[in-house]
């Protein structure tokens, strides 16, 4: 059984990046409730009464669930003063989110699916980053961004380096998110805020085989930035950087912001190569360098941020 305390912290974050929303809870099959989160500014009566709101909700889902009454899609039911949105997460375990009435139910619906699915993955036992993005309620809202940027990123590095262990990190971090593996590539397209700047990066996970290389030609063409990858645990992926940046060269024919990634800090005892050389070689590179952990989503959104502005500050320049 998965811990609760990731569950409740992901339920909090979820009621923070919603307006409108008032309490989420989990119900699980022939159990009732697994754990519930209510906003904690409300009055003792108010409590009181989302509490048994709750219960009674659960006991009615409890007897839904042996009826098959719930499917893997989002319902709503809307009564005077509230809201009910509630979403299968598994054939076992329903996510309801409880709503004022002024609740925009259309975001509410739409976080709903999004949370369900990290809820799912971590009653799996997978390791979810937890965090629930504020920024995309105001592009359901309408709200336009200062300016807007496509930019196509490749990441290249030996094979099993990590690198789309990465990409789907990512994806799975976002909102809006796309994820279209084919042959000797994968590519994410994503949505991501920059202070008032809207990036739709397209991340192109390269297949690091020797056997990919005639593709690989193809695939870095129009590339605007770079992430090159190596194992922490593994010299020889670390001293195939400079290949890799060779490669990167030939093909594009001219210099892209890029940035020096070492993958799996998070298996320390294993470690082989340093902080301080991974530093080293980046400063040779005249590149910025980022230690990451594509397994426990460490650094992985400040990655993104920081080729994002990167991108950005090259972009604005030509432009110039």
């Amino acid at each position: 059984m998965a811990e609760i305390g990731p569950l409740n912290l992901l339920l909090q974050h979820y009621l923070d990046a919603t307006t409108g929303s008032e309490a989420v809870f989990i119900v699980k099959r022939d159990m009732g409730v697994l754990t519930s989160i209510i906003r904690s500014e409300y009055s003792e009566v108010e409590l009181g009464s989302l509490t048994s709101l709750i219960s009674y909700i659960a006991d009615i889902i409890s007897i839904d669930f042996q009826t098959g009454y719930f499917r893997k899609s989002v319902q709503q039911i809307s009564t005077p003063g509230k809201k009910f949105v509630f979403r299968q997460i598994n054939l076992d375990h329903v996510l309801v989110t409880i709503c004022h009435e002024s609740a925009n139910q259309p975001v509410i619906s739409a976080y709903s699916v999004y949370v369900a699915n990290k809820i799912d993955r971590i009653l799996k036992g997978e390791i979810v980053p937890l965090e629930v993005p504020r920024a995309q309620e105001k592009v359901k809202e309408s709200i336009k961004p200062r300016r807007e940027y496509v930019f196509k990123i490749v990441i290249i590095g030996d094979a099993g380096v990590g690198k789309t262990t990465t990409t789907v990190q990512f994806a799975h971090s976002k909102f809006q998110s796309e994820y279209k593996p084919t042959i000797g590539v994968s590519i994410v397209k994503n949505e991501y805020w920059i202070g008032e700047d809207l990036v739709n990066f397209q991340i192109w996970d390269i297949a690091g085989q020797s056997f990919w290389k005639d593709m690989r030609r193809i695939y870095y063409g129009g590339a605007q930035g770079c992430l090159i990858l190596y194992d922490v645990t593994r010299p020889g992926s670390f001293n195939n950087v400079h290949y890799w940046k060779t490669e990167l060269q030939t093909f594009i024919g001219n210099e892209i912001p890029c940035i020096l990634c070492a993958n799996k800090i998070d298996l320390e005892e294993a470690r082989k190569v340093t902080y301080e050389e991974g530093e080293a070689l980046a400063a040779t590179m005249k590149i910025p360098y980022i230690e990451i952990s594509a397994k426990t989503s460490q650094n992985i959104d400040a990655l993104f941020h920081q080729v994002g502005q990167q991108l950005i500050v090259d972009y604005e320049r030509r432009e110039q």
